[in-house]
């Protein structure tokens, strides 16, 4: 019996017909590698192999008859391609009990080690004809339990995000040993400059940003949630911990969140505003560096207007809209900053016609109002400023400033209205009929 299984073994060896193609996921218990009606043998080649993980079964189908049989399975690779075999096997000739349609493998650590880089093969025996191969593993997308975890404050302060996209902060693995396969990090925004901003939560090792997050542009403010759906991705967050990078907008807020079922804990929504439009200066001015091939100026809003800006708050949107751009054209939007009246270079964004900033806090704000803007650059047209100001749900009527010669400024609706014997008007100095 020994020397006729060799002679199966040799002839199965110089015609063996079967290749295997690497297989990319799995989303079944059992997987079939290969299924045909006969063969002499089978080779699991090395990319297929190295998808292998301890604690997988490779499941052989055999023909067996009643009074059993064996068949041959080992592994082999460069450079001398000699026949070992597997760790966990005491032999290369597996016994099949009689009756038995199946022979399981259960793959060891060790075992994944030794035919790392190698191929697998099987040859059968006369007496024991293989029908199929699969590979038997834990579903590879189980679906998400609940839990009656609760939310965990991973960090909580105020960390801006400047415009260079230089600044962040980290979270040591310590805090994130909690994390579970679905879970979600958590991150509240606010202050985005021109409703604008990027974030980036990375992996400490290996770097590997967190799904959705790599360097993602960010509209509004409010909580947003990202999920960490791949369970490498969770040992490596728990072993290294997270950084948190970004640009133009202020984090305040990560959370570790829970998954819960669809509908027992709803995304968080970002905050919307609905903005209302005031233009509070127009004309057509050539500002410039006072080059002498496109001579022009420096446009303050201070001197052209004092009170131009008054009521200013956190929040609101500047526009400043241009026009006649040459080649090369710069822009630069400068306010004097506290008692010393520093000068403050403001990050904006252009959008074709016009520059934005959106006005990050109370202070800057306040700076703006009591100092005014410079508007600097080469080569445009100022055309005008506008104001743009979040909408008001209640209607609610907001006195921003004591009398100025004679007048009163309101803020009504998100419009800055100056009161003057008893008439309204707005910032141009037309007349306004709602009071």
């Amino acid at each position: 019996m020994k020397t006729h299984l060799h002679y199966a073994f040799v002839r199965c060896t110089l015609s063996l017909c079967t290749f295997l193609v690497p297989f990319l996921s799995l989303s079944a218990a059992e997987t079939t590698l290969w299924e045909a009606t006969y063969t002499d043998g089978v080779e699991i080649n090395s990319e297929t192999v190295a998808s292998f993980k301890a604690g997988d079964i490779l499941r052989i189908y055999l023909s067996v008859p009643e009074s059993g049989a064996n068949f041959k399975i080992c592994y082999k690779g460069a450079p001398d391609w000699s026949e070992t075999t597997i760790p966990s096997l005491d032999s290369q000739w597996p016994w099949v009990n009689g009756g038995e349609d199946h022979f399981d493998l259960t793959f060891t650590q060790e075992d994944i080690t030794a035919f790392s880089g190698k191929n697998i093969y099987i040859y059968q025996g006369e007496s024991s004809l293989i029908s199929k191969v699969t590979l038997v593993t834990e579903d590879q997308d189980p679906e998400p339990q609940t839990t009656d975890r609760v939310a965990e404050t991973l960090w909580e302060g105020t960390q801006v995000l400047g415009a260079e996209g230089k600044d962040g902060f980290g979270i040591e693995a310590a805090k994130l040993q909690n994390l579970a396969l679905n879970d979600s990090i958590a991150i509240t925004i606010t202050d985005l400059t021109d409703s604008y901003c990027q974030i980036n939560i990375a992996v400490n090792n290996p770097w590997t940003a967190i799904p959705g997050t790599n360097w993602v542009s960010l509209t509004e403010a409010g909580t947003y949630r990202y999920a960490v759906a791949d369970a490498d991705l969770v040992a490596n967050i728990k072993a290294s911990g997270l950084t948190i990078q970004g640009k133009l907008c202020t984090v305040t807020k990560l959370q570790l969140l829970p998954y819960q079922e669809p509908g027992d804990d709803p995304e968080p929504q970002p905050e919307t505003k609905e903005y209302e439009d005031q233009t509070v200066w127009t004309g057509n001015i050539a500002i410039s560096w006072n080059a002498e091939e496109y001579p022009g100026e420096q446009f303050d809003t201070f001197n052209e207007q004092q009170d131009m800006l008054a009521g200013l708050a956190k929040d609101d949107s500047i526009k400043i809209y241009y026009a006649e751009a040459i080649e090369g054209a710069q822009f630069a939007l400068t306010y004097k900053a506290g008692d010393e009246w520093s000068w403050t270079d403001l990050a904006v964004t252009n959008h074709t016609s016009f520059f934005a900033y959106k006005v990050a806090s109370d202070e800057i704000a306040q700076d703006i109002a009591d100092h005014g803007l410079v508007i600097r650059g080469q080569g445009y047209h100022l055309t005008s400023i506008v104001i743009g100001k979040p909408k008001s749900a209640t209607g609610i009527e907001n006195t921003v400033s004591a009398t100025l010669d004679g007048s009163q400024k309101i803020l009504r609706n998100g419009q800055v209205l100056i009161i003057r014997d008893s008439k309204a008007y707005n910032m141009l100095g037309q007349p306004v009929n709602t009071l």
